[in-house]
């Protein structure tokens, strides 16, 4: 009998690791760390066969270097993002270091979507565009006849980034899906609602003479929000003020950039007409602090919890400035305290007042409860569902609306649960 063990991911969304244990083989599909904590899952690497990540965020493939693996699947964009998470991680944290990276790499296959291949003596692997961040992947796996589907994070809709996520998959045995939006109160504004939202955040900000903080996770949210603000500013909606951008989300842009098949068909067009989608961004540097001049720093990290943003925080002194966090703020992180409304954090040994304005719009990566149901309507109807990546709350919803709607059994299991896979 095959199991699945759940090493993370369970009734939160901190890290991904799922353990898949054939009598023949056992693979992970992610090893993530937890942003809030650096956590790492509890495993034994030595009789891991093969790891797959499904892409370049840090809860899903944080914690790989930390462990010596034997095989590593992913696509080609996923190793070149994961390079600089890694990278950061180091500094950071003190985790891993560079030879501990370099091994990591060195493990690494890279394979395209659809494009099949036998990881051990009874699995074989293909993975299918989640159209959650470049790279981002799907994993299927056959496992002597018997399929199973891990969304990884999904997204099912078009972005200014990226094609939606791909449901033209084979039969499916198991489900292993994410529910960081799974509960029928999670439902989105359209798309096109939350770049007029954020424009006009911008705007008003800027009519007052402020400045725009806008913290985001570098793979991913930081792309999106840039090549709207750019794409606004070109049509003339959005006034045109300097951008400056910090952290590893320079790098990550230069990846996006170097990988434009992978993204949606708008972009590689804005490319081929010699236009940046990503916009005439600036290096961070003092003038920022300039106190006379309005302008927008986008910064890593998402969650307010570590990286250049920090820096930028005092600026919150002042109340004509304002922060806009753009996506999921974990309990425990100083996003969660401005979110939740706090009038005073501690980014480091003092305390700072929050004077300016926190707003937050939230321009996910996944798909809403809409979307994850639409998902579910398009893909194969799978025999048994297993719920993770998700608050208790979206976790057991998204369960619940699986099986009063789709009538296929559905649970959300909790960290450390050993379960028949089929």
């Amino acid at each position: 009998m095959s199991i699945i063990r759940f090493h993370g991911g369970c009734h939160q969304i901190g890290m991904s690791c799922v353990e898949i244990n054939t009598k023949k083989s056992k693979i992970l599909l992610d090893c993530g760390m937890n942003p809030a904590d650096n956590s790492l899952p509890n495993i034994n690497s030595t009789d891991i066969d093969a790891v797959v990540v499904s892409h370049a965020h840090l809860d899903h493939c944080g914690a790989v270097p930390y462990f010596n693996f034997k095989k590593i699947y992913c696509t080609a964009p996923t190793i070149d993002l994961m390079y600089v998470i890694w990278k950061d991680i180091s500094k950071l944290s003190k985790l891993y270091g560079e030879e501990d990276i370099k091994r990591a790499m060195d493990a690494i296959e890279t394979l395209n979507y659809r494009e099949e291949k036998k990881i051990t003596e009874d699995i074989s692997l293909k993975l299918h565009d989640a159209g959650h961040i470049l790279g981002s992947s799907s994993i299927y796996l056959d496992i002597d006849g018997k399929k199973v589907l891990y969304t990884g994070d999904i997204n099912e809709i078009e972005t200014k980034t990226l094609r939606p996520a791909d449901t033209n998959i084979d039969e499916i045995d198991t489900l292993i899906i994410e529910s960081t939006y799974g509960s029928p109160m999670d439902i989105k504004p359209a798309r096109k609602v939350l770049e007029k939202q954020l424009v006009e955040e911008i705007s008003k900000t800027i009519e007052k003479g402020g400045k725009i903080i806008i913290p985001v996770f570098a793979v991913g949210r930081s792309q999106e929000i840039m090549a709207i603000i750019s794409n606004y500013m070109r049509s003339g909606l959005l006034k045109t003020i300097p951008v400056y951008v910090d952290g590893s989300l320079i790098h990550t842009t230069g990846v996006y950039l170097s990988y434009s098949k992978w993204l949606n068909p708008k972009i590689r067009n804005s490319l081929e007409n010699r236009i940046n989608p990503f916009g005439d961004v600036k290096k961070a540097n003092k003038q920022v602090f300039n106190k006379d001049e309005s302008c927008i720093i986008i910064s890593t990290s998402g969650m307010v919890q570590g990286g250049p943003v920090l820096q930028y925080l005092k600026l919150l002194k002042d109340p004509k400035n304002k922060i806009i966090l753009t996506g999921y703020q974990a309990e425990g992180t100083l996003g969660r305290q401005l979110e939740d409304g706090a009038r005073e954090i501690v980014p480091f040994k003092n305390k700072l007042p929050i004077n300016g304005e926190v707003v937050k719009i939230e321009f996910s990566a996944h798909g809403d409860y809409n979307s994850l149901v639409r998902y579910l309507k398009k893909i194969p109807k799978p025999k048994k569902v297993f719920v993770m990546h998700g608050e208790r709350y979206q976790a057991l919803s998204l369960a619940m609306t699986i099986w009063k709607n789709f009538k296929i059994p559905a649970m959300a299991p909790t960290v450390g649960s050993i379960l028949p896979l089929f």
